[in-house]
């Protein structure tokens, strides 16, 4: 038995205390924190582990300068403490990022509101700040034109008056979400992930369960829980309406997508775009470049959304405007993303909506989190599983399981690994190239040691999947056995940033269907489902360029 069908047969044979709905950001921090006050819980998500909104943001950790001309202080201070807190915890996923702001004559933010933002910024987050290399030691610092074009060559030198260089972080999404429900997992929690809600179930007036669906298997399965926490980010107003069909919307999503380009700058800048002033950022990631965001009104499907001509223009010209030599156009767009940001009900301007979150516990005991923003999923996290054990009143666990109070703010995402289990793998690390080494330690931890596993055993899963990207063979293997990888899309986008390389994923089709029928025990025709379902998703997300479509 693999470890899905030891899951799903978890699921349906144990009573939880807590039945979490949804495996993004903010689901996969309230079963952590759970897990680790000794609760039983169980988590199912309908697609991916992150494969919603949480693994298509900007890829930032940051209190959101841009939220303080809005007035949103609160907010901008609990995102820098996070900040601060997931840099301790998640070094591996979360590091920081020295951004250079370019200030121009025609721009709507001048050089002192700049600076008086960025003294603001650094005075919130007091003793929390990163230094980074461009702050020369400093939190932030002011700059002239010219320096500014040093720092970056390629700047567009008309109108430039100054720029401002400060930091903040960068993270991997998928992973990081990806690390907190594994982390549940060890301290007990059954996650699963292709796993749907389909019904809730009740006794005596309250929600005691649900009805799921396995998606992969088509059959549906009885889960018992004492609480059950919708945390679906913009899909909760549709999960809150299973639990009550009264009930009136509270979420107004809205869409924003970004665009994956060839390596463009020497820095991460943050600009204005000349159409509509709004704030965008052109950040390294990995080998490429991320473009983004845009903020536009969501129409239709969450589950469908895709970057448009007119979106994927609306950057570009940004691009070009402040890169004027770079030369980008749709053609060398390498892919785009899009997703949905789980905005409580606003009026006016989207992006002046606040990104603060909301917790509600209906009358059936559903208990919602809806709103937010990724920096804050612990603080979210850990406020919304105070509220359900404080009005659920949940039988406590044995004495001496239940820690006092949190502790998701001071235990590791990362096990450090001792001398003597390196001493273990001497042979077969003796075989690897060291930066292989040293990047296997850097994105699994621990979890490195049971790829040398692997490649102890069949030595020539060391081979890389193709030349395009760094990922070996054994990497898969380990993501289908322990990371809950079940399709060639989980493993290309969000366990690996295959799908964003040279090729795509596209020559490396071939290697990873093997893997599939023998490590992942798919028939053939799944994994050619699975294929065709890969080239869809490319398409979609080059749908702007109708060649590559239909070439895919």
């Amino acid at each position: 038995m693999n470890l899905r069908d030891e899951l799903l047969t978890k699921l349906c044979t144990q009573t939880f205390d807590l039945l979490i709905i949804g495996g993004g950001i903010v689901g996969a921090g309230i079963a952590r924190d759970a897990a680790m006050r000794g609760l039983s819980v169980a988590l199912v998500e309908k697609g991916d582990v992150a494969g919603g909104a949480s693994s298509k943001t900007s890829k930032l950790i940051h209190g959101g300068l841009r939220y303080l001309e809005h007035g949103q202080l609160r907010l901008v201070r609990e995102g820098l403490r996070e900040r601060r807190i997931l840099r301790t915890i998640a070094p591996q996923y979360v590091w920081p990022l020295s951004l250079l702001l370019p200030i121009y004559r025609s721009g709507t933010r001048p050089r002192w509101k700049i600076a008086v933002g960025l003294a603001l910024y650094d005075w919130f987050a007091a003793s929390w700040n990163m230094p980074a290399p461009l702050s020369a030691g400093r939190a932030h610092r002011m700059t002239s034109a010219r320096e500014a074009l040093r720092l970056e060559a390629g700047l567009n030198p008309r109108g430039l008056v100054a720029a401002a260089a400060y930091s903040d972080c960068q993270m991997d999404d998928a992973r990081l979400c990806l690390a907190n429900v594994l982390q549940a997992m060890q301290f007990g929690a059954v996650c699963c992930n292709y796993v749907r809600v389909v019904a809730m179930r009740r006794a005596r007036g309250r929600l005691c369960g649900a009805m799921v669906e396995d998606v992969r298997a088509g059959r549906q399965l009885d889960v018992q829980a004492r609480v059950v926490v919708n945390a679906t980010g913009p899909w909760s107003d549709a999960i809150r309406r299973l639990s009550d069909r009264t009930t009136s919307k509270r979420l107004a999503p809205t869409k924003g997508i970004h665009l994956v380009l060839p390596k463009l700058s020497s820095q991460a800048l943050f600009f204005e775009s000349p159409r509509d002033r709004r704030m965008i950022f052109l950040l390294p990631w990995g080998g490429s470049t991320l473009v983004g965001t845009t903020e536009s009104a969501v129409a239709g499907d969450l589950d469908a959304l895709r970057a448009n001509d007119q979106e994927v223009a609306y950057l570009l010209e940004a691009v070009h405007h402040l890169l004027p030599e770079s030369r980008m156009t749709e053609a060398d767009v390498v892919g785009t993303f899009a997703g949905a940001r789980p905005l409580l009900a606003f009026s006016g301007s989207s992006t002046q909506a606040s990104r603060e979150h909301q917790i509600e516990i209906d009358s059936f005991g559903l208990a919602s989190v809806m709103g937010g923003k990724y920096t804050t999923y612990r603080a979210m996290a850990q406020q919304a599983l105070d509220l359900v054990v404080q009005r659920a009143h949940l039988p406590a666990p044995p004495m001496g399981r239940r820690p006092e109070r949190c502790l998701t703010d001071q235990i590791s995402l990362l096990e450090s690994a001792h001398p003597v289990v390196l001493n273990r793998w001497q042979d077969v690390t003796q075989r690897l190239d060291p930066s292989l080494m040293a990047r296997l330690l850097a994105v699994y931890g621990t979890g490195a040691f049971r790829i040398l596993e692997v490649l102890e055993f069949e030595p020539p899963l060391i081979q890389p999947l193709c030349p395009h990207h760094d990922a070996i063979q054994a990497e898969l293997v380990y993501a289908m056995r322990e990371e809950l990888a079940c399709t060639v899309s989980d493993l290309f986008f969000r366990r690996t940033k295959i799908a964003y390389s040279a090729c795509q994923g596209l020559d490396a089709l071939s290697v990873v269907a093997d893997l599939l029928m023998r490590y992942g025990r798919h028939s053939p025709e799944e994994v050619e489902e699975q294929l065709d379902e890969y080239r869809r998703l490319l398409a979609d997300s080059l749908a702007f360029r109708p060649a590559f479509a239909s070439a895919v």
